[in-house]
């Protein structure tokens, strides 16, 4: 009889080093990821140990300026509790409707106000605020990897994905 891996182990081998510290931050740094969730701006989250523990998981991978971007997902990510059953991206849980005949979770300005957000810090806050409004669960590596890249391709499939999971609206 061999000795087989469990599946849980199994599967959290095969995640991201995002997904890693952002479970290792829900589940045993209750302080840090209280600390991150106080920062109000990029520039705070770098003062922040969680951050430069987050940095040393991604390694070399990063390029030369992506340290505020990795600074505003640490901020968000400190936000986000769990992750959704469905497969769905972050943009289509979005414009999800709650429940029959509503609109969509996140409304249409607000969508379009994060689409054009431009530096990490806007994105930070506007982020934080819909993690908050997805009840706090997001696909993290997903999200990770979306708004690590944050360019006009990414944007273009979450404008996509949001208004095709949008409820029709009837205008008068």
């Amino acid at each position: 009889m061999t000795d087989a891996i469990p599946a849980e182990t199994s599967a959290t081998e095969h995640r991201s080093s995002a997904w890693r510290w952002w479970k290792n931050l829900n589940e045993e740094d209750r302080a840090g990821r209280a600390e991150l969730r106080r920062c109000g701006s990029v520039a705070e989250v770098a003062f922040t140990a969680p951050y430069h523990q987050l940095l040393r998981r991604l390694g070399s991978r990063l390029k030369e300026g992506d340290a505020m971007r990795v600074a505003a997902l640490a901020a968000i990510l400190s936000h986000v509790e769990d992750e959704p059953a469905s497969g769905a991206s972050v943009a289509r849980q979005m414009g999800t409707a709650k429940s029959e005949g509503q609109n969509s979770i996140v409304s249409d300005s607000r969508f379009r106000h994060l689409l054009r957000a431009d530096d990490a810090d806007d994105l930070m806050r506007e982020m934080i605020r819909i993690v908050r409004q997805l009840d706090r669960k997001v696909p993290v590596d997903a999200m990770f990897r979306d708004l690590m890249r944050w360019d006009e391709k990414t944007r273009m499939q979450w404008a996509r994905d949001f208004y095709e999971a949008a409820p029709i609206t009837k205008k008068a």
